[in-house]
């Protein structure tokens, strides 16, 4: 549906129709995730923390290191705003005091966390697929990577940084797999989506789907490099360095795959709070 005719309700289509189709009806499913902190009086601290999506009319998925991050973790009685930016206009839904275990729920063997929003507005959510898919087939992703969250004088939220992006390409590899992340926790048990384009910083947590209908079949997690070659170079005679500086270098060649959790290894949890086909 249009943007000026006004947005899908519900559950969005999970029926073949064209990517362009798919990514515009995606956008009113997928938020950047933004806390905001009081930090004095009549004063709030915010920051983008990643991306989610509504899986049912309540619920909203992201990853738990979004939520969890060491170096910014959740504070009980923290505000979650999930917004997103059309161009023209700005929705955003709030939990204004979660608390974990009461609203929202995490789940660190497998990156998830789980959020209840209060009311009974209609929102728009995805539609999911727990079946396994070939190598080969064309996903799409879909986010807010690389948010840039500005403050107006009064202090209020400027969201005009926030752009919704989508990409597509094919389905790498998929595989069972144990992850260690640098936080600590680890990953077990993990049906791996593999592709071999980069999701960056602010992805974490947006849906990966079936780019002919639209169907989640897991949620961006991370990205992993391999080092495939590290070797010392030396410049070029004919480049002129600056006074003091080395001539030699390290030339190192990565293998960089990123990778998502396939939905089937959150069903459980997701049935536990209502979250049906």
């Amino acid at each position: 549906m249009p943007d000026n005719v006004g947005p899908p309700t519900g559950k969005i289509s999970g029926e073949n129709r064209p990517f362009e189709k798919i990514a515009a009806d995606a956008r009113h499913a997928v938020f950047a995730v933004i806390r905001s902190r009081p930090e004095r009086e009549g004063k709030f601290r915010s920051w983008v923390l990643g991306s989610g999506f509504f899986v049912s009319s309540k619920v909203f998925l992201t990853c738990a290191h979004v939520l969890i991050d060491p170096a910014n973790p959740h504070i009980d009685g923290d505000r979650y705003d999930f917004v997103s930016n059309t161009g023209l206009t700005q929705t955003a839904w709030t939990i204004q005091n979660t608390v974990l275990g009461t609203n929202a729920h995490i789940f660190h063997d497998c990156d998830l966390a789980l959020l209840s929003v209060d009311g009974n507005q209609s929102r728009s959510y995805l539609p999911l697929e727990y079946a396994d898919i070939p190598v080969g087939t064309e996903i799409g992703v879909a986010g807010y990577p690389a948010p840039i969250l500005q403050a107006t004088p009064e202090g209020a939220i400027d969201c005009s940084g926030l752009i919704y992006r989508v990409a597509r390409n094919v389905l790498t590899a998929t595989y069972m797999a144990n992850i260690n992340m640098t936080n600590g926790a680890v990953l077990t048990n993990i049906p791996a989506i593999e592709v071999n384009f980069l999701f960056v910083p602010g992805n974490s947590g947006g849906p990966i789907f079936t780019a002919s209908n639209g169907r989640v079949i897991g949620f961006v997690q991370g990205f992993r490099s391999y080092k495939i070659e590290e070797k010392l170079e030396t410049t070029a005679p004919t480049l002129v360095l600056p006074a003091g500086m080395s001539n030699s270098y390290v030339l190192s060649n990565s293998a960089v795959y990123s990778f998502g959790v396939g939905l089937q290894r959150i069903r459980v949890h997701l049935e536990a709070l209502g979250v049906t086909l």
